[in-house]
């Protein structure tokens, strides 16, 4: 077909020219950047996995980064860490060094305490100053913030390495103590009292004499209490401030020439800084509409309204009748004439300025807890005080919930607050003004603030009162040990006797003393009562419980005259000696002789009639050789009646004994917690000697003896399975029973058990420990406690981001604590006490010195070796699983955005020679048409 006004050749080798030419420059682009995707076009689905690969790289490249700065942190501490061990192992040899103080001079052992002094101060130094970019690493900071809670006071030391607060902020622990840890304890059955002789004696009873003891007893009351101290506080604000200059501006009107010179009142709620956001917006009203302002709070915004043709005083005055803005700004140097159009004055904007504000952070009151008021006492040390901002200042308490809310108005002042919390919880608390009373509270100053009291104790004490039996009435004698105390409540105190059913019934008011008790009981007469201990308890209800205790030692007896006689000689020999008397009426009326027959006996003569006073008889016998008497009791009427008394029996002297203690000589080895020693006893030896025999070596091994009732108690010091207790008898004489009567041979105290927060604790003495995902603490009870603890961490920890993503099991929070020597320590005391003057220093309390010295050392080396092992372990292992997942990422990225050189450049070679022979053909295409044309000729 020849045509010649369409190409269609043409247009065909057009087409394919542009194809070759895409391909060519796709092919030049690619070679060029090296990547196969340089648009969406060239493969979305590819651009979106390479996009997304590229985002996840991204963060694991930061999360490298952070992982190699936390390592640097560490490593900083640790560097640290080192110098802090180092000055402790000095100190912990001046310690020994000055224990040696038999063969070191005062002037030595103050040289040691020169230098336990000054590392003392290096190491105060050290947590001070070592820092990484300005952040102190060692002085507490990084250190988890707690809340006490119930039991609390019952823990002695605590150490939380890493807590994940997760997104709540806080973690709230509690500990249940299934079994207190005990101490390793063994015994003996028994040991004979020792005695170096005793002298043989008699009682010589005369005459009959009738008497009543009247019952009695002691009634202690249970859980009675006396407020032992108010709980207290201090508040401290942040950023309290007062102003220092207040915020001001010149506002121009139009083309008038009026100025108006607009400031912040002195002490007003626009004052200082405040003032310096305060907008101002003009606008105009026709003439005959007075000018006028008003201030808008919630906006900050003054808007001033100006009349038409005004002079700039007369607009100055009207501006100032609206009380609400006069006290809140000042307005003056209105001069010239009035705007004579809206247009001269316009629409105006504007914020003042210049205000500045003076900060002090040391700014509060002393908030404490009312004597006797529903906060008073312990329950005081767990009120919170929350702080808010509102439109006025005022507090309320809430005694069910236990919390202080004090809601704070802008510009309000300390002794505002104060003065707040005494009106509106003044029943409750009382608050002081401690420091800068004249600075006022913004919203910020305030902010949201929770501080619970402290120190507030109430006194738990066994509240009692002896009762005794009045002489002569209903529970008199043997009457009253069948007396039965029936305690009940009621609207007063009162004391009713049912001698019928001998029964003391006592009705004790609500607040009642045990003073006002026994005021009731003496007043009925039947009883006599005494206040033996805390009078000033306070009793209720659940104080008295259910109480039916019944009193003893009443009796209904004859009671003689006693004469005792004693062998001089301390021997068993007199054992047989009698005591007899004799009748004979050649002795005067009232005399009284005594003699030793020839027996050896003692004989007693008198008449056979009328009466002898028993110091004459006393006097005879003790004018004997070889013997005394006395008197010992004179409850009849100290007279022998010879005609009506019933003569005395024949007495033998008995009781001259010897001996006692050990039954044979002893060897034994004791073994405890922290060494061993062997004692050897002799026969004879008291359990006294013993007992102070082995307390005096209980430094060395840990074990304490004691008097178990006539037995041997051993006992070690230490709690846990590390209480040992152990006795090893090396020999014992013929006839010896040591061994055969000790219960056990060797003994272990048990371990703290408990759960923390439902998992299952690792106990040590006293000392718990858990380590979970979550949580990784340990804590020191109180010696034996079994009481539940619970307490919140509200904050703190060092926050490490270890993953690409911001989410909690993706970061590490690590507690690091204070190295100041005011926190260093454990349960024996703190590093502080070793300076001079303090309570463990080297010539105060050697011993105590090096007990706290071995517990900082092992806290410091733990904290570095927890530290260590979480950069080795934590940290070096995340960071070499971070950068396997970034090769692996960037090798994904890689396998899809970029280009292929090989493939590419064979597609170039192919786009070239495409492009090369379209550009032939078009051109042989476009020659048709001049060859049809040769048809014409």
């Amino acid at each position: 077909m020849t045509r010649i006004n369409t190409n269609v050749p043409s247009l065909i080798a057009q087409n394919r020219l542009n194809q070759s030419n895409n391909d060519l420059q796709t092919a030049l682009t690619r070679l060029s950047t090296g990547l196969r995707i340089n648009s969406g076009k060239d493969d979305p689905a590819g651009l979106i996995a390479s996009e997304s690969l590229r985002s996840d790289i991204t963060g694991l490249n930061k999360a490298i980064s952070n992982t190699q700065r936390a390592s640097q942190i560490i490593a900083t501490a640790d560097s640290a860490l080192s110098q802090v061990s180092s000055l402790l192992n000095d100190i912990r040899g001046l310690v020994t060094e000055a224990a040696n103080n038999g063969a070191l001079s005062s002037d030595e052992i103050a040289a040691n305490q020169l230098q336990v002094d000054s590392s003392l101060e290096a190491i105060n130094r050290i947590a001070q100053t070592t820092t990484f970019q300005g952040r102190k690493l060692l002085d507490g900071s990084l250190d988890f913030v707690t809340r006490g809670g119930s039991g609390f006071s019952s823990v002695t030391d605590l150490q939380i390495d890493q807590a994940n607060l997760g997104a709540t902020g806080q973690v709230d622990v509690n500990v249940n103590i299934s079994r207190a840890a005990t101490q390793g304890t063994l015994a003996t059955t028994g040991i004979p009292a020792a005695t170096t002789g005793a002298n043989a004696t008699v009682d010589i009873n005369f005459g009959d004499a009738s008497a009543d003891v009247e019952a009695s007893g002691t009634v202690t009351l249970a859980n009675s209490y006396t407020i032992g101290a108010s709980a207290t506080g201090a508040i401290t604000f942040p950023a309290a401030t007062t102003p220092n200059a207040e915020a001001g501006g010149t506002l121009t009107l139009g083309s008038s020439g009026i100025t108006l010179d607009i400031d912040a009142v002195d002490g007003s709620a626009v004052d200082g800084t405040i003032g310096n956001g305060v907008i101002i917006e003009v606008t105009t009203v026709t003439n005959g509409t007075a000018s006028s302002g008003s201030y808008d709070a919630n906006t900050n915004t003054l808007s001033l309204v100006i009349e038409e043709g005004e002079t700039g005083a007369n607009i100055v005055t009207d501006l100032l009748t609206d009380v609400d803005v006069a006290a809140l700004f000042t307005v003056s140097n209105g001069t010239g004439a009035g705007p004579s159009a809206s247009a001269d004055a316009g629409s105006y904007t504007g914020v003042l300025s210049g205000g500045s504000d003076t900060t002090n952070v040391a700014t509060g009151f002393t908030l404490t807890a009312v004597d006797g008021g529903d906060a008073d006492g312990a329950k005081g040390n767990s009120t919170d005080v929350i702080i808010t901002a509102g439109a006025s200042t005022a507090a309320a308490y809430d005694s069910d919930t236990n919390i202080l809310t004090v809601t704070v108005a802008t510009g309000a002042t300390v002794a505002d607050i104060a003065a707040a919390i005494n009106s509106g919880a003044g029943s409750d608390f009382v608050a002081s003004n401690t420091v800068n009373g004249s600075y006022s509270y913004q919203v910020a100053d305030a902010g949201t603030k929770t501080d619970p009291l402290s120190t507030g104790t109430n006194i738990t004490a066994a509240g009692s009162f002896k009762l005794e039996a009045t002489n002569g009435q209903g529970a008199d004698g043997t009457a009253g040990n069948d007396t039965t105390l029936l305690f009940s409540t009621g609207a007063s105190t009162a004391v009713n006797f049912d001698a019928d059913a001998n029964v003391l019934e006592i009705t004790v008011g609500d607040d009642a003393t045990v003073d006002d008790i026994v005021a009731q009981i003496n007043s009925e007469g039947t009883f006599i009562a005494s206040n033996v201990l805390n009078g000033t308890s306070f009793f209720s209800a659940t104080d008295l419980g259910s109480l039916d205790p019944a009193l003893t030692g009443g009796t209904d007896e004859t009671i003689n005259d006693t004469l005792t006689v004693t062998a001089d000689t301390l021997s068993d020999t007199s054992n047989g000696v009698t005591v007899t008397f004799a009748e004979d009426n050649s002795v005067a009326v009232g005399a009284v002789s005594a003699a030793v027959d020839d027996d050896g006996n003692i004989v007693v003569t008198t008449r056979n009639s009328g009466s002898v006073s028993l110091a004459s008889i006393t006097a005879a016998i003790d004018n004997l050789d070889g013997f005394s008497a006395a008197l010992t009791t004179t409850d009849g009427d100290g007279q022998y009646d010879l005609d009506n008394d019933t003569a005395p029996a024949v007495a033998t002297l008995a009781g001259g004994v010897f001996g006692g203690g050990l039954n044979a000589d002893l060897v034994f080895q004791l073994t405890g917690a922290t060494g061993s020693e062997t004692f050897q006893f002799d026969q004879g030896a008291s359990l006294d000697s013993i007992i102070q025999s082995i307390n005096l070596v209980s430094d060395a091994t840990s074990i304490i003896a004691s008097d178990d009732g006539g037995a041997l108690r051993l006992t070690s010091s230490k709690y846990g399975s590390a209480g040992l207790v152990a006795i090893e008898v090396t020999s014992e004489g013929e006839g010896g029973t040591f061994e055969d009567q000790l219960t056990t041979q060797r003994a272990n105290g048990t371990d703290i058990e408990a759960t923390i927060n439902g998992y299952k604790a690792t106990g040590t003495g006293n000392r718990l420990s858990v380590n979970t995902a979550t949580l990784d603490l340990n804590l020191t009870v109180d010696e034996g406690s079994d009481t539940a603890v619970n307490f919140s961490i509200i904050g703190g920890g060092a926050l490490f981001q270890l993953g690409p993503d911001v989410v909690s099991n993706q970061q590490a929070r690590l507690g690091i604590g204070s190295l100041n020597t005011a926190k260093l320590g454990g349960p024996s005391g703190r590093l502080y006490e070793l300076a001079s003057g303090g309570s463990k220093s080297l010539t105060t309390d050697i011993s105590g010195a090096a007990e706290v010295v071995d517990e900082v050392i092992n806290k410091v080396t733990n904290l570095r070796g927890r530290l260590g092992a979480f950069q080795a372990t934590t940290l070096d292992s995340n960071l070499v699983s971070l950068n396997d997942t970034v090769a692996n990422l960037q090798q994904a990225e890689s396998s899809i955005r970029d280009a292929d050189f090989a493939a590419e450049s064979a597609k170039l070679t192919r786009a070239q020679i495409l492009v090369q022979s379209g550009t032939n053909v078009l051109s042989l295409a476009n020659q048709n048409p001049q060859n049809v044309l040769s048809l014409l000729r």
